[in-house]
């Protein structure tokens, strides 16, 4: 029997030893037991995540694509919770998959095969009582997490200013100097001198500031530091949403700031750095002035993460002027801006036409000695098989297993793919009107799969693509008049992913 191993650490073992003894012990287990039971391993998938979330765990749904291929007939795991912990759909993914394949779930206690109904109801039972453990975990972490709080502790990475400290056996903050200077700077700056955020960023990381996770402050940074309310001495908590990858469509996790309403403020046990007047003089600041939105979770640039400015190498934002976006050098007086539809509309442009270059050189390149011309049968075989790959893609972004990246690269290869078995079948069959319908009912344009995407669905399509570009406009130049320098990512490996 050709067998997986799947080893994931749990959350509770993480208390009492560390990561590399348990995944050893229990690796050591397993294969102790197919030794035994005479089973042929094949491969071994392990990591280090939550059984919380399926789009979080990058080695299960590696092993979940290669049992759809039908690589092995069993799964061996250490318990079958090892396999999920998470949502009831993540759960259902995963049986629902073991099961079309007719592979099972072999753990030293038993073995589960899905096809057989008690075992199936077993396994559904054993996956619920899972979750359930999941959840009183869950609700036991945050029950202690909401008691510490309330007793002013401060539980999260210590924000800049601070380092971590504790007091009485208590999680709190103690004040960085090297670093609260700056803090103290910053306030003064926008109260006192009544700077922006970018200049006062501009200004402390020439005096040397140096942020913690990135090489320079930028006007979001400052921004965040100015509304905390931690540097009066205040503990504020639920300011942030954590959306996980894949529950909006991203293809990462990402952060999301709430509302002030949803924030719970109590008073902490750290010592405060900033006057509680001057903090407040800083918030009405803050309320009269404009400021680009915060993030919602939802991409609305296209462009987003892909063009960067050719002085300073930042990567250039949408900004919404007088009701119409533009792309912009968050740096001031750095990069004369564009018009965002226009700088679009260029880069797909210029995408289509070295797409059809590309493609020409392909067609025009000789066939491998020996290689005969596709018949027929074969080409209409062939073409039935990448439908049927379209339809079975569409049932894997449904059921999160593929995120919209992932969904809009493949779609892209089976689309192109599809049309070039069209255009052989139309060789081969010669100009009949009948025969010509039918092909052109199955060509169809990755690009008008492009035009009808959310600005969201064509980044991801665009980032499948397109390494970098580099924006460049001088001064004082007309509003189409900007170059763009694409940096593709390559052509050729396309065809491997078939």
């Amino acid at each position: 029997m050709d067998i997986a191993i799947y080893l994931r650490k749990s959350r509770a073992e993480e208390l009492n030893n560390s990561i590399g003894e348990t995944l050893q012990r229990h690796k050591e287990t397993l294969l102790e037991f197919s030794k035994k039971n005479h089973l042929n391993i094949k491969r071994i998938y392990e990591e280090v995540v939550s059984g919380e979330s399926l789009y979080a765990r990058p080695q299960m749904l590696k092993l979940l694509s290669d049992v759809e291929k039908g690589s092995y007939d069993g799964i061996l795991c250490m318990d079958i919770d090892r396999l999920s912990r998470g949502t009831m759909s993540d759960q259902g993914i995963i049986l629902e998959t073991l099961k079309n394949a007719n592979t099972k779930i072999i753990t030293p206690n038993k073995t589960y095969d899905l096809n057989i109904e008690t075992d199936e109801t077993f396994s559904e039972f054993e996956t619920f009582m899972a979750r359930q453990e999941l959840k009183a975990i869950k609700r036991r972490l945050q029950r202690g997490i909401q008691k510490s709080i309330e007793d002013g502790c401060y539980i999260a990475n210590a924000p800049y200013g601070y380092s971590k400290t504790t007091v009485n056996k208590r999680p709190t903050l103690a004040i960085k100097e090297e670093e609260a200077r700056f803090v103290r700077l910053i306030f003064e700056m926008y109260v006192q001198k009544g700077w922006g955020c970018q200049k006062i960023a501009d200004t402390i990381c020439l005096m040397g500031a140096k942020p913690r996770r990135s090489d320079r402050f930028g006007r979001t940074s400052i921004m965040k530091i100015i509304h905390n309310p931690v540097y009066i001495g205040l503990i504020a908590w639920n300011r942030k949403t954590q959306i996980r990858k894949g529950a909006r469509g991203n293809a990462k996790q990402i952060t999301i700031y709430n509302p002030k309403e949803k924030w719970t403020v109590v008073k902490g046990i750290h010592p405060p750095i900033i006057d509680k007047e001057l903090f407040e003089q800083a918030q009405k600041l803050s309320a009269g002035r404009n400021h680009p939105p915060s993030n919602t979770g939802i991409i609305q640039n296209s462009l987003a993460g892909l063009v960067y400015c050719a002085n300073c190498g930042t990567v250039m934002q949408r900004q919404v002027v007088r009701g119409r976006p533009y792309l912009l050098c968050q740096k001031p007086g750095c990069m004369p801006s564009s018009a965002l539809l226009p700088v679009e509309d260029a880069i797909v442009r210029t995408l289509k036409e070295t797409y059809q270059q590309v493609m020409v050189t392909l067609e025009k390149a000789p066939q491998p000695a020996g290689k005969s011309r596709i018949s027929q049968k074969a080409c209409e075989s062939e073409i039935r098989t990448t439908e049927y790959q379209i339809g079975r893609l569409h049932d894997l972004l449904e059921r999160g297993i593929y995120d919209e990246n992932t969904y809009y690269s493949r779609l892209f290869l089976l689309e192109e793919k599809k049309k070039k078995l069209a255009e052989t079948l139309r060789a081969l069959l010669g100009d009949s009107h009948e025969n010509e319908e039918k092909i052109a009912k199955s060509e169809a344009s990755i690009w008008e799969l492009y035009d009808s995407a959310t600005p969201q669905g064509k980044n991801m399509l665009l980032k499948a693509f397109i390494d970098r570009i580099v924006y460049k406009k001088e001064k004082g130049a007309k509003p189409f008049q900007f170059t763009l320098d694409l940096y593709l990512r390559p052509f050729e490996s396309f065809p491997n992913a078939f």
